[in-house]
């Protein structure tokens, strides 16, 4: 049995990887360089990747070796989305925009 808080914290990281690239190819008030735009989508993939990698490995039974073998990679996915949205937030190569 899988608790809530697993699933809601999941859906939360799809979530907010899907907005990351949405925020940053459309948004009116920043205009992001070309190298934040291609960052948020990889860092989307990889949200996406981690997300589904942890729903199957809450939903399936795998053996001890494999199940351990996806949290690596689980995790390495989380990490590689984290590094990027924080790499895309604290960099400052935007203008903004005078309307």
């Amino acid at each position: 049995m899988t608790s809530y808080s697993d699933i809601i914290s999941l859906l939360v990281g799809i979530v907010f990887s899907i907005l990351l690239p949405i925020v940053t190819c459309f948004s009116r008030k920043r205009i992001y360089a070309s190298w934040a735009r291609i960052a948020s989508l990889a860092a989307c993939v990889a949200g996406l990747g981690w997300g589904v990698l942890g729903y199957v490995l809450l939903h399936s039974t795998v053996s001890i070796s494999e199940s351990v073998r996806l949290e690596g990679i689980k995790g390495m996915l989380g990490g590689i989305c984290i590094g990027l949205a924080i790499s895309i937030m604290i960099a400052k190569p935007y203008e903004k925009r005078v309307a």
